[in-house]
């Protein structure tokens, strides 16, 4: 949709936002680095493979790469890969895929020029300024999963905070359930054990009213696969890159880049650590299913060099994400992209931070931008406040994407001649009929001056996006969804509890 299509009058208690729409980016990516400079990168990260090696935890996965000609040293787990079999990997990899969750109108593709938001995932803390910081629950995980459903902006679901009052063998079971029936949006898998990664999907599949089987041929969910950096791989994600491929859903082979503790204190160095292993979970996931979807993670960053403290959203994560995208091109691999935030509270530098990483995601070329709503605290804590306020920098980033239209009608040399020099426009009727329409308005922000902002309350911007969380909440509407599908759920979910549920491995 044209941001000056017509529509509606809004009324005043009405949410500003732009509609459901796969973004499209039409920026030229930017590179950072010479194309020879990608190269050696390139040629850093099949060094590695081939002469240091990737420890990997899992025996299956070392079983299989050692069939395909890898050298396996059982000893200490390590396996190095020539730089043949991941030429091979490479040929099959996809340029571009697209997930359908259960509602197929909120299909998404990531991929060619589309960029496609994600809401954040994995804190086992939330807060707002109404009740304070404190540990994640079901019911927290719920308002969370309402919040993801009710914003256009965010396209898919994260798993925004951890319900930590739900035992851990049955939280994947309450959670997807929340996610399937609160969001009819892409949901999201945790790979932290074989039978959770199965629950999950089978419940996506039920969802959609199919079998496990013939869910996986149109891949439906998504998953991170953090590395240990650097070069090892754990069981969790291990298991999870080859389960993920054997059921044809994609994995954002994301490595845990922070230069100057995982990796040396470069950022040739670091790149060359993300892409070595990045290119191995590409390799296992071809010789488990060729085709497998997986996207180029880029999440990489620098620490603090005086705390430690990883630096999320500043320059140099900037930095390696413009070079993440000349190296997910370079492999015709879809790019994530995150987020990130080292600020602990919705404040000024919490903003500009987030603001510098999405628009550094947008000029990297990402196809996928994880964590685009919520983001504090280095991720250890979601914001309900800050899920707004970063709904209104996408949101701007998206308005920005969008190019004008440039004809004889929106270039108006017939309006600027009635008008004519030191006239205004206020009153033409252009202006008049499209004033709600015309140009972006913004979820958050003020343009009033300082009398009438304060006459407003003189409310700060996170006392603003309080009011917008609140006012999203009271008139959320929960997706439609037949009730049969909802027994079936409850059904399997009943089974699943009754038999155990699924330990993490």
């Amino acid at each position: 949709m044209r941001p000056d299509k017509p529509h509606r009058r809004r009324r005043a208690a009405d949410i500003v936002q732009m509609p459901w729409q796969q973004l499209v980016n039409p920026l030229p990516p930017t590179p950072l680095i010479s194309e020879d400079e990608v190269e050696a990168i390139h040629r850093a990260a099949l060094q590695l493979l081939e002469t240091v090696g990737v420890r990997c935890a899992f025996g299956e996965a070392r079983a299989l790469l050692a069939h395909a000609g890898a050298s396996v040293d059982e000893a200490d787990q390590r396996i190095r890969i020539g730089r043949d079999i991941v030429e091979e990997a490479l040929k099959t990899v996809r340029a571009e895929i697209r997930l359908t969750p259960r509602n197929p109108e909120r299909a998404v593709r990531l991929g060619g020029r589309h960029l496609t938001t994600a809401a954040v995932l994995g804190p086992p803390n939330c807060t707002d300024l109404v009740r304070g910081r404190r540990s994640g629950s079901l019911a927290d995980l719920g308002e969370l999963l309402k919040l993801t459903q009710a914003f256009n902006i965010v396209q898919m679901n994260g798993w925004p905070v951890e319900p930590l009052d739900v035992e851990v063998r049955f939280r994947h079971l309450a959670a997807t359930r929340a996610m399937l029936t609160l969001t009819d949006k892409v949901p999201y898998v945790f790979c932290q054990s074989r039978q959770r990664i199965e629950d999950v999907l089978t419940m996506c599949a039920i969802a959609r009213g199919e079998t496990l089987e013939e869910f996986g041929d149109r891949p439906g969910v998504f998953s991170i696969i953090n590395t240990n950096t650097p070069l090892t791989y754990d069981v969790p994600m291990t298991v999870g890159v080859m389960d993920m491929a054997r059921h044809g859903q994609p994995v954002l082979l994301t490595p845990f880049i922070m230069a100057g503790a995982s990796t040396p204190a470069t950022i040739a160095g670091a790149m060359a650590l993300n892409t070595a292993e990045v290119l191995f979970g590409v390799v296992l996931s071809q010789l488990v299913r060729p085709g497998a979807p997986v996207l180029y993670g880029c999440a990489a960053m620098n620490v603090d060099m005086k705390t430690g403290a990883p630096a999320y959203g500043l320059a140099d994560m900037q930095r390696c994400t413009l070079i993440g995208g000349q190296m997910a091109r370079r492999y015709r691999m879809p790019m994530r992209s995150s987020n990130f935030s080292s600020a602990n509270i919705p404040d000024f530098a919490s903003g500009y931070e987030s603001a510098n990483a999405c628009f550094a995601a947008a000029a990297a070329g990402a196809h996928l931008l994880m964590h685009a709503a919520g983001w504090v605290e280095g991720g250890l804590c979601t914001s309900y406040e800050k899920f707004v306020l970063d709904c209104e920098i996408v949101q701007s980033l998206a308005q920005t994407l969008v190019p004008p239209r440039i004809d004889a009608d929106t270039l108006a040399l017939t309006e600027i001649a009635e008008v004519g020099p030191g006239g205004h426009f206020f009153g033409t009727p252009r202006t008049i009929s499209t004033f709600e329409t015309a140009f972006y308005r913004p979820l958050v922000s003020a343009t009033q001056n300082y009398g009438a902002w304060l006459e407003a309350g003189g409310k700060s911007a996170a006392e603003r996006a309080t009011a917008i969380w609140q006012e999203a909440l009271n008139h959320y509407a929960e997706p439609d969804i037949d009730p049969s599908t909802v027994e079936a759920l409850d059904a399997f979910v009943a089974r699943r509890t009754e038999q155990g549920g699924a330990p993490l491995d």
